[in-house]
């Protein structure tokens, strides 16, 4: 399969799942104000994680990667993405009628099987390409801590059947598979991306910095975990792990920034730069809330809000820097299409991410200093969240469309 038709196909694909995704998340806020009929809050929360995390992210970052990296290797992936797209559709039906069960575990393992698979074809073309370059090392390590996330999923079926599946331990393990997907696969991936989009412009950059950025980033993944403990008021030296490693990432963010400056120059657009700099500041505040977290007073407040704050962080990451992010990639590459509804459709989109960001920590803030909700919190978070679907189905009406755009951004 020829690589237009390929990244074409798979990115569209991916696209139907953040409608879908989105879609569901308004469904969820709106059982603030009625529950919706037949349908189990629950089960409709765990299959919009699931499909935003797995039908859109992995799907859309496993197309750009194959596209950036192993252009000529097409065919060797489209069984892999097919076996992911058929998890991913199990999932999408199962969940919303059983949640955890049987059916949707089965579908929830197979997509675990499809990524093994992705991973080994993945290192194995890529080493026989002979790809040693900073951007293949990005790579190299965002697959391995896909790997290294399976095992928080794995671990589920034992930490249940000892009478833990509401327990610490249930907690821990779906704070550890968050974390080593987002934070190290997905992440990784992205600056991968980015530096591989550099190499191939002929972009000159430092290459002492860009090392260095490399390294605190990436070895700042494993003790990052730290921070996903301290609600459970762990010894001192957990949050001295923690704080040690969010610092590390945020050195490290400081010291890549001329180099991600370098691909924003390299975007034509301007509409599309003034989004890569939303992207950039969604990076620079999970940087910093990451180091400021692991201080003990902050670490409190982050647990008294964690129904605002930890929800936030993770919108802010998965929204605000990955889905934006991967937008942007794929139209400038082409992949999508850069006409005027499409811009739009994103500009909507965009603007929803940051109005809930900013009612979701707001709420929190005022929830501990006053002890009070802002007035009518439901309906401004169903309204700006409602903005997100609006955008994105757009943006989707825009990419269905036949004509096919000569412009780059």
């Amino acid at each position: 399969m020829a690589l237009s038709s390929f990244s074409n196909k798979w990115a569209k694909i991916a696209l139907h799942f953040l409608v879908f995704a989105a879609i569901a998340g308004v469904g969820l806020r709106f059982y603030n104000f009625s529950m919706i009929e037949g349908v189990n809050y629950k089960f409709l929360l765990h299959t919009h994680s699931h499909v935003a995390l797995l039908g859109w992210m992995f799907l859309a970052f496993a197309v750009a990667m194959v596209k950036e990296f192993l252009p000529d290797k097409t065919e060797a992936f489209h069984k892999i993405l097919l076996l992911t797209l058929i998890s991913v559709i199990g999932m999408m039906v199962s969940f919303p009628f059983q949640g955890y069960a049987a059916i949707s575990i089965t579908f929830s393992t197979l997509f675990l099987f499809a990524s093994y698979w992705f991973v080994i074809v993945f290192y194995k073309e890529l080493n026989k390409a002979g790809d040693n370059s900073l951007s293949a090392k990005w790579i190299r390590w965002s697959l391995f801590f896909l790997i290294i996330s399976s095992f928080g999923p794995w671990s589920l079926g034992p930490i249940m059947v000892f009478g833990e599946s509401h327990g610490v331990l249930y907690n821990l393990a779906i704070y550890y598979y968050l974390h080593f997907l987002y934070n190290g696969f997905f992440v990784l991936a992205a600056f991968g991306i980015i530096f591989k989009q550099l190499d191939n412009k002929g972009i000159d950059y430092n290459v002492k910095r860009a090392q260095l950025f490399f390294q605190l980033t990436v070895y700042g993944v494993i003790p990052a975990y730290a921070l996903s403990m301290l609600w459970i008021s762990p010894s001192i030296w957990v949050y001295l792990i923690g704080g040690l490693a969010g610092a590390a990432q945020l050195i490290a963010f400081v010291i890549g920034l001329p180099m991600l400056k370098l691909f924003l120059r390299n975007i034509i657009s301007r509409f599309y730069k003034s989004v890569f700099v939303l992207i950039l500041m969604a990076y620079t505040v999970k940087v910093l809330m990451q180091f400021l977290s692991a201080f003990p007073a902050l670490a409190a407040y982050a647990y008294e809000t964690r129904v605002f704050t930890a929800i936030g962080y993770i919108h802010l990451v998965m929204l605000g820097f990955l889905s934006l992010f991967i937008l942007i990639y794929f139209v400038k590459t082409k992949t999508f299409t850069d006409y005027l509804p499409g811009r739009i459709g994103v500009a909507v989109f965009s603007i929803g991410i940051m109005l809930s960001e900013i009612i979701l920590f707001s709420n929190g803030i005022i929830l501990s200093t006053k002890g009070s909700f802002i007035p009518d919190y439901s309906l401004w978070m169903l309204l700006t969240s409602s903005l997100m679907p609006i955008g994105i189905v757009i943006f989707w009406i825009n990419q269905m469309s036949k004509k096919r755009s000569d412009t780059s951004v």
